[in-house]
């Protein structure tokens, strides 16, 4: 019997998402943007999925974007807070997710100020120095911290840390 301990770098996929995904890339591959029927079919299961899970999380379905993957997401979700939403400050840990942490530092000091959050000895966000970083200046910032840790399994209290950013504009 095999055993497999990885999941942090990838899990097994469910059989109903398996059957879903194949029947869905066999019958409906056309470009959803097109107009053709084999366009229109697969924007129809696209805006389908965007409405479920927009349905799931109490968002709406022009909230959720699709992209190929995480570090796509980590990276568009910095930037566009940095260009769009005017971001000065942007706060994480020294202890993030690659995707995060070099995403961090494509920025330059004169578009943004990185802080890093203290991490205490047992792996977890020290909240009074994430406390002390959010009223440290007026400026718009924005808060980038992993829920689950992949490398040491810490889970953050994100009550806490969302209830602290909230207190704190």
């Amino acid at each position: 019997m095999q055993v497999y301990f990885d999941n942090a770098a990838t899990s097994p996929m469910r059989q109903e998402v398996i059957d879903a995904t194949s029947t869905v890339m066999a019958s409906t591959f056309g470009n959803p943007s097109s107009t053709h029927s084999f366009g229109r079919s697969a924007k129809t299961y696209l805006e389908t999925a965007r409405k479920e899970i927009a349905r799931l999380i109490n968002a709406d379905p022009q909230e959720i974007i699709f992209t190929s993957g995480g570090t796509e997401s980590d990276n568009m979700i910095l930037q566009c807070a940095v260009k769009d939403l005017e971001v000065k400050t942007l706060i994480s840990s020294p202890i993030e997710h690659h995707a995060i942490l070099h995403a961090l530092d494509s920025f330059s000091s004169d578009q943004v100020t990185v802080k890093y959050v203290q991490i205490l000895p047992d792996g977890s966000v020290d909240m009074e120095d994430l406390k002390r970083l959010l009223l440290e200046n007026s400026d718009k910032k924005l808060v980038s911290l992993m829920h689950i840790n992949n490398e040491i399994g810490n889970i953050l209290d994100l009550e806490a840390v969302g209830s602290l950013c909230h207190q704190n504009n």
